[in-house]
């Protein structure tokens, strides 16, 4: 046996077995090892085989597969196949259940499985101890590995939440596991905001300053929607859009009157915001209501969860009227009935109000 390989056959032993002296002095009385080198991508040994023994790795690594997924990678000092001789040992099937194939050049002492059945009964417990050892220490890695894995869900979780909402998470998701969901035909009520006088303002600003007010902005806006049932789609420099769906008597009733609720707390929040900062902004929102598709129109790298359609760039046009007439929150007339149907008071909007657009669009704008 040459002296690298029985260094590491001794320090594998010693860490795993009760009496390291008496299984080396089993595997040079049997002489039932041999030394084999494989090649890059080489098998070692498929599932369905029958055990012909284990191996231990003297160096380079190799990967474990199950289902066509790796399942883990072993290297130097590990010992792997010893499952299929505690079968043999124990009288069951005798046959590989995952696939072994080097990872680059690999050196492997493999122990044949007819070791076992020559030695001696003191030798066969403390073989069958050393088994068990490295069983129950791959056991105790794979129960750290769950946890971690779990704890890798979580934050990816988490993450994932950090980009996307409610019904758009779950397209993500879909996508993100190769998935391709069909785009869907929806009702909603879309919202884009602004910050009027922010462009002027922020020239001569430090680029740390205009982040850390825009990251105060962009909170309240995420915070509101959120907490009145909304999905934010993007921020887009000092600006949002978000949108809630309609599409059922139910969400018909309630949202109307829930994304009022979202927008004046919005304006309150940011009024207060740049009075206390002595900002001298203010902000515009649009909302409009209307058909649009949803779902996934990004690219097969790249994941774009959105809303398009003619309503969607309607919202935009409310938010961008201008008119010394208009308050902060522009809707349109068709939100407008939404919102009285649902219960608000039609007091509570002024107008509607004229305005020409973009590409001289004129519209008629309901505000607050």
């Amino acid at each position: 046996m040459p002296l690298e390989v029985e260094k590491a056959l001794t320090l594998f032993l010693n860490q795993f077995c009760p009496d390291p002296a008496a299984i080396l002095g089993a595997l040079k009385r049997t002489s039932l090892v041999t030394v084999r080198d494989f090649m890059p991508d080489e098998p070692i040994c498929k599932r369905g085989d029958r055990v012909q023994g284990c191996w231990l790795v003297i160096n380079g690594q190799v990967e474990v597969c199950a289902d066509d997924q790796i399942v883990v990678f072993r290297g130097p000092g590990e010992l792997f196949g010893e499952q299929g001789l505690v079968h043999v040992l124990s009288g069951k099937d005798g046959t590989r259940t995952a696939d072994v194939r080097a990872v680059g050049p690999v050196q492997l002492l493999c122990i044949d499985a007819s070791f076992q059945e020559r030695l001696r009964d003191q030798e066969k417990v403390i073989w069958t101890l050393t088994l068990a050892v490295v069983i129950n220490h791959k056991l105790e890695q794979a129960t750290g590995m769950r946890s971690e894995l779990r704890s890798l869900v979580s934050q990816h979780e988490h993450l994932l939440r950090r980009f996307s909402d409610g019904d758009a998470l779950g397209l993500v998701k879909t996508a993100a596991r190769g998935g391709r969901p069909a785009i869907q035909s929806r009702r909603a009520v879309i919202f884009f905001s602004d910050i009027a006088g922010f462009s002027v303002w922020s020239a001569p600003k430090s680029c740390s300053e205009i982040a850390a007010h825009l990251s105060e902005l962009a909170a309240i806006q995420i915070n509101a929607v959120r907490d009145c049932g909304g999905q934010i789609d993007k921020l887009m420099g000092d600006g949002a859009m978000a949108y809630w769906f309609v599409d059922s008597c139910d969400r018909e009733r309630r949202v109307p009157t829930a994304v009022l609720a979202c927008v004046r707390k919005v304006v309150a929040e940011c009024r207060a915001y740049f009075e206390k900062h002595g900002l001298p902004l203010g902000l515009r929102i649009g909302l409009h209501a209307g058909d649009v598709a949803f779902g996934d129109f990004g690219a097969e790298n790249r994941i774009a969860v959105t809303l398009l359609g003619a309503a969607v760039n309607m919202a935009a046009r409310y938010e961008q009227a201008k008119s010394p007439e208009l308050g902060e929150i522009r809707i349109s007339p068709t939100l407008r009935d939404l919102m009285v149907g649902s219960g608000a008071d039609p007091d509570t909007f002024r107008g509607p109000t004229k305005v020409e657009v973009k590409h001289g669009v004129e519209l008629d704008v309901y505000s607050i």
